[in-house]
């Protein structure tokens, strides 16, 4: 009998010891549980800015008027639009041909040459 004591007042003490260990390892990971929270929370407002300011930066009229402020662009008029037809028949010219021989390629390095008064092109 008394070695049953024993042993009864070992476990009760061993299970006293695990049940305090898990207590505040159960309080540490509910700590952790509402850190991540408020992280993912935190994270989810800036989200929410940066689409907002995505929607405001890709507002079409915004995009517009700076366009028409800083680039100064037209609307293509529509005779320079060609078909691709126009384009394979361009008819060479002989000031084509003289710019062309102007340039003088050599692997990969373009040299421009002279024109007529000596200055690059």
């Amino acid at each position: 009998m008394r070695q049953t004591t024993i042993l009864t007042l070992f476990v009760a003490a061993f299970m006293s010891l695990a049940l305090f260990y898990l207590k505040y390892e159960v309080a540490n990971l509910e700590d952790r549980i509402s850190y991540l929270n408020s992280s993912i929370v935190d994270h989810e407002e800036g989200i929410h800015v940066l689409n907002a300011e995505w929607s405001h930066l890709n507002n079409v009229s915004r995009i517009k008027d700076l366009a028409s402020r800083y680039l100064q662009m037209n609307p293509t008029n529509p005779d320079r639009i060609k078909s691709i037809d126009d384009l394979i028949n361009i008819p060479s010219s002989d000031q084509n041909k003289k710019e062309q021989k102007n340039w003088n390629i050599k692997a990969g390095n373009i040299k421009v040459a002279p024109n007529q008064e000596g200055f690059e092109q």
